[in-house]
């Protein structure tokens, strides 16, 4: 059985459509509406390892997001915990 893989599509500048695979959704308990995305296009780095990007996920409308970028210092090393607290934890695609 092949397993499921959510995908996002982004849309480029030059309206080229690209697929990403969705790695996992999450928020914090003080602000539930704020949620956050991590996402890779599955291209490796120089040492073999998979790129990850993340983002603050954004519903524009019913068909529509935008990924916008963690601009706050304090608030980006917090997302970057969660994701190395969900690579120790084994944990994919999931809200807490």
């Amino acid at each position: 059985m092949k397993e499921f893989k959510p995908m996002i599509t982004f849309v480029t500048d030059d309206g080229d459509e690209v697929e990403a695979e969705v790695l996992m959704f999450f928020s914090y308990e003080e602000n539930p509406e704020r949620k956050y995305i991590v996402y890779t296009f599955n291209e490796k780095d120089k040492n073999g390892m998979y790129i990850v990007h993340s983002g603050i996920y954004h519903e524009v409308d019913n068909k529509n997001v935008e990924i916008l970028k963690i601009e706050d210092q304090t608030e980006w090393n917090r997302v970057k915990e969660t994701m190395r607290d969900a690579v120790r934890e084994g944990r994919k695609v999931e809200d807490e």
